[in-house]
């Protein structure tokens, strides 16, 4: 039997997903329900996983299909993007080779619901991890021009409002990667069948999510210093404006007492 080739897209179309209200939805085919994704069925041979970090993967869809299925739960999205960012990957179906993974495709011996899902999850965190490195990269820009500035002026080239906004921006990145990314947890099923953990393990590695992640992790610390820094320097800079403040009322309660004095006849 001769080899298959089928493709894989990611599409990142939000912030998150709401897997509660897209799983309403009847006309979906869900088959799979697990703590962040549903896993969808439509036929033998199409497969479809949504992730609740807000990643949707589509195996063997044609064009039409996919922006019909993206658009049915992107609506259902926080802060959905105007354009999804996509990644593409290739699954070979093999019956006669061993499973592998290759830079350009994945080679399986079946169309597998368990393989499909492994392969879609790595995928779903590569693209969900590209976009957040593309944040990070305009948050390290930003500070540097803060960097700069202070450098070379000795002050903060920001207001209290902007400065806030970046710092609410960068901590919501961290949130992000923390708490809903998931990337140091494991499928289930890598723990059940060990050809399942050995794919899982080797899609890790073909898109080096740990090496990107722990970059990643270096960024994001800098943006938290980066961000407490900034802080700092707000609570002193409010700080020395109140102190300004008391210095022209006492000086104005002066120049008051003084007119009293001279020039209305006052006496001390």
């Amino acid at each position: 039997m001769p080899e298959q080739k089928y493709g894989i897209t990611a599409y990142y179309v939000a912030k998150s997903l709401n897997l509660a209200e897209i799983e309403k939805k009847n006309d979906l085919s869900l088959v799979t329900k697990r703590r962040n994704s549903l896993f969808f069925q439509p036929t033998n041979d199409r497969m479809a996983a949504v992730f609740s970090f807000g990643v949707v993967v589509l195996f063997n869809f044609d064009e039409k299909l996919a922006v019909k299925f993206v658009k049915s739960v992107a609506k259902y999205g926080e802060d959905p993007l105007e354009k999804p960012k996509t990644d593409e990957y290739h699954a070979v179906i093999d019956p006669e080779q061993k499973t592998s993974v290759e830079f350009e495709s994945v080679r399986i011996q079946k169309i597998d619901q368990e393989a499909i899902h492994v392969i879609s999850e790595v995928l779903a965190q590569s693209v969900a991890i590209e976009y957040v490195e593309e944040r990070v990269d305009q948050f390290m820009g930003r500070f540097e021009r803060i960097y700069g500035d202070l450098e070379r002026g000795g002050r903060l080239p920001v207001s209290d409002v902007e400065a806030k906004k970046m710092i609410g921006a960068g901590r919501n990145v961290i949130q992000y990667v923390v708490t809903k990314l998931s990337l140091l947890d494991k499928p289930d099923s890598t723990w059940e069948e060990k050809d399942i953990e050995n794919l899982f393990m080797g899609m890790r590695k073909m898109f080096e999510l740990d090496d990107r992640f722990r970059a990643l992790e270096f960024r994001l610390d800098f943006i938290h210093e980066s961000s407490e820094l900034i802080m700092d320097i707000l609570q002193n800079r409010r700080s020395m404006h109140l102190e300004v403040a008391i210095v022209v009322l006492f000086v104005i309660d002066i120049v008051l007492v003084l007119y009293e004095m001279f020039f209305r006849g006052g006496h001390i």
